[in-house]
């Protein structure tokens, strides 16, 4: 009995060793100011997606922004998180300059808390990870939206656990728990509208959906790799895999711009009826 504990002791202390070797600020710029109504107008028609389906978004308190989505598909598919939807009957896809495409969804058998959206024209997909290559200490970069705003953030990957759903009933999912290492530079929100946005290794290819953060542990949690795998594989999944940027924590602010300037990220949201 006493060696028992003496192992467990020495397995906590270097679980404790090694993540705590991985604390660092990795921090990135602030993003550059989004367009303005004027400019954005002039460059609709060089967006990936129909003009037709292009629309002016209504005055700021009637509508909100609730999360992040990418591209799997040239056609127009999208992952998103359902809870960035919810009950919302008109929910959208904001490209900058007050305008929008709005998208329809479809459920995916086997993975409730995620749904394809489907929009008129999309940006170039992400290519997938492959799960064996997936390991404690890697580091993944997340773009997308957190509160509300442009923004990124970085983190070491310590392990697969799992989360508890919060509708009863829905049980619970593997995930992946990632030791945040660094955000977007004097960001004033937490990075919860980060959910339904990419995580991504250095080579630009998806490791897992993020799902949430919990500031208090320095936690960022995202889906294990076979679960954005499986969901990819129900759309028009045709990446361009010899096109990627290589990501590193020096560099990572300006590709996550460069990914939200080609709508291969985009920001989720509501117009409220």
């Amino acid at each position: 009995m006493k060696l028992d504990w003496l192992l467990y002791g020495a397995v906590l202390t270097a679980l404790v060793a090694v993540t705590g070797s991985w604390h660092e600020v990795s921090d990135s710029p602030p993003a550059p100011p989004p367009p303005g109504i004027g400019e954005m107008s002039l460059f609709a028609n060089l967006t990936p997606f129909t003009v037709t389906s292009i629309i002016n978004l209504p005055v700021d308190d009637r509508k909100i922004m609730t999360g992040t989505a990418f591209s799997i598909s040239h056609t127009g598919e999208w992952i998103v998180a359902e809870r960035s939807v919810g009950k919302c009957t008109h929910p959208f896809l904001n490209i900058g300059g007050n305008l929008a495409v709005p998208f329809s969804t479809r459920r995916i058998p086997g993975h409730e808390g995620y749904l394809i959206a489907v929009t008129e024209g999309g940006g170039r997909p992400f290519g997938m990870s492959d799960p064996a290559n997936v390991k404690p200490g890697m580091r993944a970069f997340m773009p997308g939206y957190p509160g509300g705003t442009v923004g990124e953030a970085t983190g070491r990957l310590i392990g697969r656990t799992m989360m508890k759903h919060a509708k009863r009933f829905e049980g619970s999912e593997p995930v992946l728990a990632w030791a945040k290492a660094g955000q977007t530079y004097a960001l004033k929100s937490d990075l919860n509208q980060l959910v339904g946005g990419p995580a991504l290794n250095d080579n630009s290819h998806v490791i897992g959906i993020t799902l949430k953060e919990n500031p208090r542990r320095g936690r960022i949690y995202t889906s294990v790799p076979e679960t954005v795998i499986a969901i990819a594989g129900m759309a028009d999944h045709r990446p361009d895999y010899d096109a990627e940027a290589t990501i590193t924590k020096r560099n990572y602010g300006i590709i996550s711009d460069t990914f939200r300037r080609e709508y291969r990220v985009a920001q989720v949201g509501c117009i409220i009826a």
